[in-house]
């Protein structure tokens, strides 16, 4: 009789687990569960069997909110300065856990680009995520660059990109 009610209860969990990113991002929307700072869009690849998405805000969103309400007034200089220049604020998901921390993404020309890392002695990584802002398709790439920052070559993930709702609010963030 136990193994008989074990056994509907794992087919009963089985059934309501998310499975796909959408889901998984779903589950975590619902629950007011997103990165608040970063809540503006959220991402899925067009494989459909990639469990990831990543979600970002802008920057100007942060600086339109403050100027609004006048904090923007009492920040330090080198703080307006920031703010006044246009970055990304981007948090990934891996099946519904957030990644440790936000990545900031710098405007590059017609997309964004993270801090360089170095690989190794002759070579050094760099994510750039470019938008199409009229269809919200999206290419991110990790850009594979010699010591002295020459591209060498590029792995890239397609996807599209949509507003997060404001229904639910979204109460999580940095650390």
């Amino acid at each position: 009789m136990r193994a008989v009610a074990l056994l509907s209860l794992l087919a009963v969990m089985s059934q309501t687990t998310p499975h796909t990113a959408r889901e998984y991002y779903e589950e975590i929307y619902k629950a007011g569960g997103l990165d608040r700072m970063a809540d503006g869009y959220v991402c899925f690849a067009d494989e459909a069997t990639n469990e990831n998405f990543f979600i970002f805000g802008e920057s100007k969103v942060i600086r339109e909110i403050m100027v609004a309400d006048g904090t923007f007034a009492k920040l330090p200089k080198d703080m307006q300065n920031k703010l006044k220049q246009d970055w990304l604020i981007v948090r990934g998901y891996a099946k519904g856990i957030a990644f440790d921390s936000e990545q900031y993404f710098d405007k590059d020309g017609g997309s964004w680009i993270d801090e360089p890392r170095k690989l190794n002695a002759r070579s050094v990584i760099r994510v750039r995520l470019t938008i199409n802002w009229q269809t919200l398709r999206y290419k991110r790439s990790v850009e594979m660059l010699t010591s002295a920052m020459k591209y060498q070559s590029e792995v890239a993930q397609f996807g599209r990109c949509e507003r997060v709702s404001p229904n639910v609010t979204q109460t999580a963030g940095p650390e």
